[in-house]
């Protein structure tokens, strides 16, 4: 079957015990304000948010620390994978920031770039007011549907 417009496109994204620890932080803080999210959402709503350009000074950013860091970038291991459905615009958003990304000599992929997007996101009370705003124009999807019961 062919992908539409439509079709989300499941996307994961290695994080490590920071990224991990920013992402809890996000979702509960903005679900204390308020929020009905989960961490996909908190996620989906920070890629359709932020701007390529925003997305390229917070990985040019993240780049610049981790070149005046000795040794590797992350001394931790990959702590998760959150996956995310994303619409296929948003794919191609990450994928042009990666592409000018890599126009500057600066290697990085999708996660990547949400990583440092999600490090440089603003303190949840500070975006509560945007995220409620994506959550009414991006209803949440049920995880699953329910079978019909047949009537006897």
């Amino acid at each position: 079957m062919p992908t539409t417009k439509s079709d989300p496109v499941k996307v994961s994204f290695s994080f490590y015990p920071q990224d991990v620890e920013t992402l809890t932080m996000q979702t509960v803080g903005l679900r204390r304000l308020g929020a009905a999210v989960r961490r996909g959402t908190v996620l989906r709503a920070l890629i359709e948010i932020t701007s390529e350009t925003e997305m390229f000074a917070a990985a040019v950013l993240l780049h610049r620390d981790y070149q005046s860091k000795e040794g590797p970038r992350e001394s931790d291991y990959v702590a998760d994978f959150p996956t995310v459905d994303l619409p296929s615009q948003l794919v191609k958003k990450l994928d042009a920031v990666v592409t000018e990304l890599a126009a500057k000599d600066i290697s990085a992929n999708r996660a990547y770039v949400v990583r440092a997007i999600l490090r440089s996101a603003p303190a949840p009370k500070e975006w509560v007011k945007t995220v409620e705003k994506f959550l009414r124009d991006n209803p949440r999807r049920p995880r699953t549907i329910k079978p019909k019961r047949s009537a006897k």
